[in-house]
């Protein structure tokens, strides 16, 4: 694909930010929409302002595009109104650019899983916010299929690393909790085998979608490291920040209760289940079709620790 061609990052959060900025280190022209106004200081690179609940908004800011990235989501609470608008604005965008589109997507739509599993596992949604997720990649693939979008995607989960400030283990009240040596707070089994995304290999399998022609329409996990509990996650942190670990589970009756006041808190008690039982997905497709390899841990731990005490109390 021609480096001159133009990339389109739809939101500019803990990976589309990443992802636009490894763009430009590669010698493309990006443009980044977010709703928020900002400047750049690089030639190859501009920031659009826009509001993507507008389709029309949506459209001009992919004008010209080559390759269109959908890294928005929505507050977890309004997924049932939000979500789907902002799938299908930023898809008709792509599609009237002739954009190829890039979607990250997540497992919510897998379901329940028992052993560790490619993408050809059957998608099997347990919770209404799965059911919205395959709804919606349903509706990329129909379009794809009848020859009006490109459209592959990448599948991800559970971010941790460098700017993620809304991980399952890594939010300001946990590392809050580890910098200041006190109990952390964890959700499901600490002792649960799992797998943890880094940011920015998770902009590195993306960008590698969105750069080679071919193929579109497939699915790729992207790369990711054997399973860690979340305990052995963030005792590797804690190392890395030479702090003192100790954890505890919070009570399912308890999160319910915080749930009462907080829209978003309660959202997560139908996903508890990632948590409580193995939800280890396989990245070999993308290690032998694209060469891609995940981070390694110290690597990982070292600039995390570096990103959290840069961060801490801000």
């Amino acid at each position: 694909m021609n480096q001159k061609q133009l990339h389109v990052v739809f939101g500019a959060g803990q990976v589309g930010s990443l992802l636009a900025n490894r763009l430009v280190e590669a010698g493309h022209r990006v443009r980044v929409v977010r709703r928020k106004a900002q400047t750049s200081q690089h030639a190859n690179l501009e920031f659009v302002q826009a509001d993507v609940y507008d389709r029309d908004a949506a459209m001009r800011a992919a004008t010209g595009a080559a390759v269109v990235y959908q890294c928005t989501n929505a507050p977890y609470h309004a997924w049932p109104t939000q979500l789907p608008p902002l799938y299908r604005h930023i898809a008709a965008a792509a599609q009237a650019a002739g954009a190829r589109l890039v979607v990250l997507d997540n497992l919510y739509m897998v379901g329940k899983t028992s052993a560790p599993f490619t993408e050809t596992v059957a998608e099997q949604p347990c919770s209404k916010k799965g059911q919205i997720r395959k709804d919606l990649a349903d509706e990329l693939r129909a379009m794809h299929a009848r020859g009006d979008l490109r459209v592959v995607f990448g599948r991800a989960s559970d971010f941790f690393g460098p700017g993620v400030d809304q991980g399952a283990i890594q939010h300001p009240r946990s590392m809050a909790q580890l910098l200041g040596g006190k109990t952390v707070d964890l959700l499901g089994n600490a002792d649960q085998a799992h797998r943890w995304r880094y940011v920015p290999a998770v902009a590195a399998g993306l960008q590698a979608r969105g750069e080679p022609p071919e193929p579109d329409g497939a699915l790729f996990h992207l790369p990711v490291l054997p399973p860690q509990t979340a305990r052995q996650q963030l005792q590797a942190l804690a190392n890395a920040l030479d702090v003192p670990l100790n954890v505890r589970v919070m009570p399912r009756w308890l999160l319910r209760s915080i749930g009462l006041m907080s829209p978003t808190m309660r959202e997560f008690d139908e996903m508890l289940y990632q948590f409580e039982a193995p939800m280890v997905m396989v990245d070999t497709k993308i290690r032998t079709q694209l060469g891609l390899l995940p981070t390694p841990m110290a690597a990982q731990m070292t600039a995390t620790a570096a990103w959290i005490r840069q961060n801490a109390g801000k």
